[in-house]
């Protein structure tokens, strides 16, 4: 029989990014990178969640079993994302009511799931933000000893290693390296900051052509029509 296999996570200090993952945007980060993207089929099951980061707390439990995802929320810390590895299930769901509460009373940031949650409306009462597949009514049971905590996982297609950094808001969910956070938040956020100045510009009547595609001018003929000169020519 399995048995559960629990790693002790080292220190994560992410309050040097605070301010900043309070307002960067992953769609912003998306436009300058294509990794660490969790699959879209995982979204944001709350209304009107802000943005949501932390630390990843990683665990692994198979189809139908819960324990180890038990002993990892009642062992993460404040400000910590559980993130959950299914192993391939879309049918049970591990995450519900009594799962969320306690993840709220002990002030997580979050949790991710590659699957369904279940006990919707207990949930959204709670207020905890919920990233997973949808809901099911099928839940996982007690059955044996196993799953990991603090292992390598993958979630949403993406790899995720215990501490990574995690970045969550109605768009879906990132999973950023320590090593590369700082410079893919400080240019999205400059990206904002530039974007919030274009949308001033079009706002004043200038074209998304005028502003990031200068060198083809509307004026230019169309492209089929020069096509099909450029046929006509040859047959003559």
């Amino acid at each position: 029989m399995a048995k559960l296999r629990i790693n002790q996570r080292k220190p994560v200090n992410t309050g040097r990014y605070k301010a900043k993952l309070e307002q960067v945007s992953i769609a912003a980060i998306g436009h300058y990178s294509e990794f660490g993207f969790m699959n879209p089929r995982i979204r944001c099951m709350n209304p009107n969640t802000g943005n949501v980061f932390g630390p990843a707390v990683t665990v692994r439990i198979p189809a139908q079993e819960s324990k180890a995802l038990h002993v990892a929320v009642s062992m993460a810390h404040e400000g910590d994302v559980l993130v959950i590895d299914r192993c391939g299930d879309v049918s049970h769901a591990c995450v519900g009511e009594m799962v969320a509460l306690c993840a709220s009373v002990r002030k997580l940031a979050a949790i991710v799931v590659d699957g369904p949650m279940t006990d919707y409306e207990e949930i959204m009462e709670i207020g905890i933000p919920i990233f997973a597949t949808g809901t099911s009514p099928l839940t996982t049971k007690f059955i044996e000893d196993s799953g990991e905590i603090n292992f390598d996982i993958s979630c949403g297609g993406v790899p995720v290693h215990p501490g990574d950094l995690i970045l969550a808001d109605q768009n879906g969910v990132l999973v950023l390296r320590e090593f590369e956070a700082e410079e893919l938040i400080n240019t999205a956020i400059a990206d904002q900051d530039t974007e919030a100045e274009e949308r001033e510009e079009v706002l004043q009547g200038k074209t998304l052509q005028q502003l990031y595609v200068p060198d083809y001018p509307l004026e230019r003929e169309p492209f089929a029509a020069t096509f099909a000169s450029d046929l006509i020519k040859e047959e003559s």
